[in-house]
């Protein structure tokens, strides 16, 4: 796929996702990935791949953040009662 084609083919996922009223990625990184896979430089696995990272890396120093405020995490059920039966 030449470079013009990947480029319309992200603006069009683009513009589909704003359309639908969906957020889109705006930190700068992910930009950059999406301009070297239309240079041709990745594949669109290695844009997923580094994505998936990211996001993996976004939630952990959320749940550190959170934890380090003393935050109830929503997966943290807290205490539970003890069954005396």
């Amino acid at each position: 796929m030449k470079s013009e084609q990947r480029r319309l083919a992200a603006q069009k996922a683009f513009d589909r996702l704003r359309r639908a009223g969906l957020p889109t990625e705006e930190d700068p990184r992910f930009l950059v990935w999406i301009e070297q896979w239309i240079a041709g430089e990745i594949e669109m696995q290695e844009v997923r791949e580094r994505y998936l990272a990211f996001l993996r890396e976004q939630a952990s120093e959320l749940k550190r953040r959170a934890l380090a405020r003393g935050a109830k995490l929503p997966s943290d059920p807290g205490p539970q009662p003890i069954d005396e039966n």
